[in-house]
């Protein structure tokens, strides 16, 4: 008997993998996604991250504060301590595309990147990939943006082979 309910909850896994949708099956404008997404407001979490690449992968997490106006700011507690803040001129694209998504103000993404956005009970997912001609298509393969109440997980996908992956952890 435990064989079968086994059996039974691995196919009824793979089958939800199966039929799970493809954020880029989905592209949007700026209007839908505004009009759908919640309103992000400036918060405070823990962050964890895991850089995936060919050979090694590197795990760090620590704190993690969201200013809505401003931009993000990552104190890493391990393995080193570091800080970084992406709430000035010095890392505007990145400044740019967070607070775009927060503001909902859209200008800056829809100049440089094709918009994917679905929702499916409740959990909705932003994805970006870049215009051909924007200079982020040099570097990057995709940004996918996923949450509830606010951002859940960043994924970020460079065209170098890495991956980047950042849980938040919110009250």
């Amino acid at each position: 008997m435990f064989k079968y309910i086994t059996l039974f909850f691995i196919s009824l896994i793979i089958c939800s993998a199966a039929f799970a949708a493809n954020v880029f099956d989905f592209p949007s404008t700026p209007e839908n996604i505004e009009a759908k997404l919640p309103a992000l407001n400036s918060i405070s979490c823990k962050f964890t991250q895991e850089k995936v690449f060919p050979k090694r992968t590197l795990k760090s997490g620590g704190n993690f504060q969201f200013i809505k106006e401003k931009g993000v700011i990552f104190e890493t507690l391990y393995p080193v301590k570091t800080t970084t803040s992406y709430t000035s001129e010095n890392n505007k694209q990145i400044n740019n595309i967070v607070t775009g998504i927060a503001n909902k103000n859209y200008s800056f993404i829809n100049k440089n990147f094709n918009l994917f956005y679905i929702n499916e009970n409740g959990f909705w997912t932003v994805a970006l990939k870049p215009k051909e001609k924007s200079p982020a298509a040099q570097q990057l393969e995709s940004i996918i943006i996923s949450g509830q109440q606010y951002i859940n997980r960043i994924n970020i996908n460079p065209l170098n082979g890495s991956k980047t992956t950042i849980n938040f952890y919110c009250d």
